[in-house]
């Protein structure tokens, strides 16, 4: 599957402690399945999957519209803690975060 927003690069699969991802080697955005957010969040993982560090990239990239990899469909912007942006799959529940992103709602979790 290519990347929901750079369109480029096939995604490549990454596992945190059982959970599963997808991740865009070029932006360095995150697929996760339905549960898989809240999963890492609960498991404290967001700042081993992710780091705070936002670049140009992961600027540019927040404000594009995504692609579900899954559905095909458009995803719908969520804004989570401090803003952050949460790209959703209405469909399969799939969530896409740019880098940083995780790593952000990690830090604003309880």
């Amino acid at each position: 599957m290519n990347c929901p927003k750079c369109r480029i690069e096939p995604m490549r699969l990454e596992t945190y402690e059982g959970i599963k991802i997808d991740r865009c080697p070029a932006c360095k955005g995150m697929f996760l399945d339905r549960g898989e957010l809240e999963g890492m969040i609960a498991k404290k993982m967001g700042n081993t999957a992710d780091t705070l560090f936002f670049s140009v990239t992961s600027d540019q990239m927040d404000e594009m519209i995504a692609l579900c990899p899954r559905c095909n469909l458009e995803m719908t912007a969520m804004k989570g803690p401090e803003e952050v942006r949460v790209d959703v799959c209405q469909s399969c529940g799939g969530a896409f975060l740019d880098q940083g992103e995780l790593a952000t709602l990690q830090l604003y979790s309880p």
